[in-house]
């Protein structure tokens, strides 16, 4: 059977690599070459001989609903898929395309045996483990590709979703990484966090507050830190209103106004970073203590009516001397 969408022989290539003697044909393809932040997946796929796959075609055309259910297709009928992820400090180590040919020979790694031949989307990977044959717009000519470009973009696409949980200040969610307005403007806001690829423009481009000397590594890490944010709030236009305002009940690092919002600002500071978000650090007793101290704040400035949220600005000091601000907007809920 010749599996045909409208005009296109979706087994082509995979049967003229038939005829040159090899059996086992796999298609590879990768995701999120282009985003500013997140990892760049590849997939690695092997159908059984010319099976036909419904609503299986180029990634790039179908709407996410389409995709999401010719991939439930692809795992029921696949002989073997294999998937390969790179993350962000990979990628500004070795380059994009570098990356994402590593991506792929670990997708194709996945596959046991390996297959006898690798159809791969667009140009050649050296060195790659399996004879190859690069296939220019392969997504749209040979089903094997086709269904790896599936693989690989709804892969990548549930990642940033659950990626999205650990930073939801900038829409994860939503753009998965790639520079959309919305997405810029969080940048702007925030800078970049620990799955922006600093390596690239935009992100290469954002200016961090310099960090300052540190005597006590305890001590002066929070003091600046603190200091840092205040620089940082100030150049987003924000005003503010209070440092380190404190009653007995505790204290508050950054009061200020975000427009007409008065936002209460915790400040934690670190040398070094993780992917974790600085919010997590806040426990439900800090975040009642919060809740008591904000209110002080606004009985004393007759603010109690006043719109208002709780950020935490996390300052990571790193080993070149500079420190860098993400802002989480709404981090949580003072009190629960």
């Amino acid at each position: 059977m010749k599996a045909r969408i409208g005009d296109v022989d979706w087994w082509r290539e995979e049967r003229a690599a038939r005829e040159r003697g090899f059996s086992v044909i796999s298609g590879i393809d990768e995701a999120g070459r282009g985003p500013l932040a997140g990892p760049v997946v590849a997939a690695c796929v092997v159908l059984p001989w010319e099976i036909g796959l419904p609503g299986v075609c180029d990634s790039k055309i179908l709407s996410a609903p389409q995709r999401d259910r010719a991939f439930e297709r692809i795992q029921g009928a696949a002989v073997s898929i294999g998937v390969g992820v790179v993350g962000v400090e990979l990628i500004d180590c070795l380059n994009i395309l570098r990356a994402s040919h590593e991506a792929m020979r670990l997708a194709v790694a996945q596959i046991e045996p390996l297959p006898d031949l690798a159809l791969i989307d667009g140009l050649p990977v050296n060195p790659f483990p399996v004879p190859q044959i690069a296939v220019v717009k392969g997504d749209g000519r040979s089903l094997s590709i086709a269904a790896a470009s599936i693989v690989a973009k709804v892969t990548r696409d549930r990642l940033m979703n659950d990626l999205h949980e650990q930073f939801p200040e900038y829409g994860f969610n939503s753009h998965k990484g790639y520079s959309t307005p919305g997405h810029l403007a969080s940048l702007a806001k925030h800078g970049p966090c620990a799955l922006h690829r600093r390596s690239f423009a935009p992100v290469q481009d954002w200016k961090p507050q310099p960090a300052l000397p540190f005597d006590n590594p305890i001590r002066d890490t929070g003091d600046a830190g603190e200091k840092v944010a205040n620089a940082h709030l100030s150049r987003l236009g924000w005003t503010i209103l209070a440092s380190r305002f404190h009653c007995r009940h505790g204290e508050i690092d950054i009061v200020a106004m975000d427009g007409d919002i008065i936002v209460f600002v915790e400040v934690k500071a670190r040398r070094g970073g993780k992917n974790t978000r600085a919010a997590d650090a806040v426990d439900a007793r800090k975040r009642r203590r919060l809740a008591a101290t904000a209110e002080a704040f606004l009985v004393e400035r007759q603010l109690t009516d006043a719109p208002c949220r709780f950020d935490v600005a996390e300052v990571i000091i790193g080993p070149d001397g500079l420190a860098r601000v993400t802002l989480i907007s709404g981090a949580f809920i003072a009190g629960e």
